[in-house]
């Protein structure tokens, strides 16, 4: 096989030295015909096999291994063959003659055959975000707790944004969108998902989708389109799967430590706007991503007048303790609303229970499980029927008002007894007719004062000047004054009854 260098002197022989294809020919002694071909072709073409080499050992069971690798698509990724199961089983039950290297050869090369090609692709400005969830550790209390992490990130400018929270749940999810879109001061045209339950109840054929309702009303408020990718494909969503990265091992590295969720979504937003400075990706090189966004923003949807309310509600009914469960966690109602329909709300931090489509008790969201999350407030009526209920309530126990209302409690017991007891709850009950803290404050005002009385502490609610406790004057009558000993001798007292006091 002839060389460049061969090629080179035949070309110079001939086109240099002018001599003719014959006289090269001869003095190299090629074929005429070797030496037309290299005065055509400056560079040998290269080897190129007219039939594909014959392989006796693996061509009888080709079709058996590609039917395999084949059915190993629809499987979980950890029971699919391996070159050398397929080499066990062709061996086993086929009779198979070859070495385990053929198989593993021709198993790598099938393999490489079938691997996906991406189309490269391109976005406009304003026109796709994509959306997804991951997770990630943050530090609380010296130990190592999993938090999830909603994120979008806008196509065109490759703009972030990360945001916490303690479940991924369908209010995080719509809490997730309302905080991005006024992040970015606008709505893209189109968001992408994979089919994550908190918008997707039921996946169709194509693009069919059947959507939870709070999602649909969602996308009607702010009016974006959505593209859902098909399933098992979140590389379809590619640029939000390398903001899950990014976010991982960058925004939580090392890992944080955590106050609250508040603190740690603001820290978040710091690395995202960061992030702004950093060189914008191909075709846009020379500008950063901040250009990019500052050009994109105004391609971006108007945001509503209002933003949407991210809660998701549930219909339930609260019992005979007065209290409604939502997911391990019990949350009071006033007890007059006690055996009645109720529909909570339930928002990222808080926990709101309406009866008859009002608002009738509102708490802060508890996320550890097996809590009791009550308003001593709601069970004050009861106590007129259940005095004796005041001590082993549970809304009642750990001093809930403060030290104010135990310090009256005891003396208005120390002073009358089970009146005292009675006129104590009468003082709580008055928290179910004005503001708690408005009572809490008359009854810290009576309590300085040492005015032990409910009479006083309603004086105190109506802004009355409440009469302190009197101090007898004895500066013009010295002998009354206690005496170091504390003995006086007894005809004083016969004195004092035969005085004539003048009118």
């Amino acid at each position: 096989m002839l060389t460049v260098d061969d090629y080179e002197l035949i070309r110079r022989m001939h086109l240099v030295e002018g001599l003719s294809q014959r006289e090269v020919a001869q003095r190299r002694h090629h074929s005429r015909k070797t030496v037309a071909k290299a005065i055509a072709n400056p560079i040998p073409p290269p080897y190129r096999r007219k039939d594909p080499p014959e392989r006796p050992v693996i061509d009888p069971v080709r079709g058996i291994i590609d039917a395999w690798l084949e059915q190993d698509k629809a499987l979980p990724r950890k029971q699919r063959h391996t070159a050398q199961r397929i080499y066990e089983r062709l061996r086993d039950d086929y009779h198979f003659s070859g070495n385990p290297s053929t198989v593993r050869r021709y198993v790598a090369s099938a393999r490489d055959r079938q691997q996906e090609v991406f189309m490269p692709l391109a976005f406009e400005p304003g026109e796709e975000g994509q959306v997804d969830w991951h997770e990630g550790y943050v530090e609380d209390g010296g130990e190592l707790v999993k938090k999830q992490f909603f994120g979008m990130k806008l196509c065109y400018s490759k703009a972030r944004f990360v945001r916490s929270y303690e479940q991924a749940s369908l209010e995080a999810f719509l809490d997730g969108h309302v905080r991005a879109f006024v992040y970015f001061g606008g709505v893209p045209g189109r968001l992408a998902y994979d089919n994550l339950k908190s918008a997707v109840i039921q996946v169709g054929h194509g693009q069919e989708r059947r959507l939870n309702e709070r999602f649909r009303q969602l996308r009607s408020w702010y009016l974006f389109d959505t593209r859902f990718c098909n399933v098992g494909r979140g590389n379809e969503k590619g640029d939000v799967e390398n903001l899950a990265k990014r976010s991982e091992r960058t925004y939580l590295t090392p890992i944080p430590i955590l106050i609250d969720l508040e603190q740690l979504g603001q820290k978040l937003l710091e690395d995202c706007r960061k992030d702004l400075d950093l060189p914008a990706p191909a075709p846009h090189s020379g500008k950063t991503c901040r250009e990019l966004f500052e050009e994109e923003r105004r391609f971006l949807l108007p945001l509503p007048a209002q933003p949407f309310a991210a809660w998701r509600e549930e219909s339930t009914f609260a019992g005979s303790e007065s209290l409604v469960r939502f997911q391990t966690n019990r949350y009071s109602v006033p007890v007059r609303w006690a055996h009645h329909p109720c529909v909570i709300r339930a928002y990222v931090d808080r926990i709101e229970l309406l009866c008859q489509q009002q608002t009738v008790a509102a708490h802060r969201r508890c996320y550890d499980r097996d809590q009791y999350i009550l308003t001593p407030e709601h069970y004050l009526r009861l106590l007129e029927r259940k005095p004796g209920s005041l001590d082993n309530a549970r809304p009642f126990k750990g001093q809930p008002w403060g030290e104010d209302f135990q310090k009256m409690r005891k003396e208005l017991e120390y002073r009358s007894g089970s009146i005292g007891t009675r006129a104590y709850i009468e003082v709580l009950l008055l928290m179910a007719e004005h503001d708690p803290q408005e009572v809490q404050a008359a009854v810290s005002l009576c309590v300085r004062r040492r005015a032990f009385a409910y009479e006083a502490v309603v004086s105190a609610l109506r802004n009355e000047p409440v009469r302190p406790a009197m101090i007898l004057d004895l500066s013009d009558r010295p002998e009354l004054v206690n005496v170091p000993e504390g003995l006086r001798p007894a005809g004083l007292y016969d004195q004092l009854r035969l005085e004539e006091v003048p009118a």
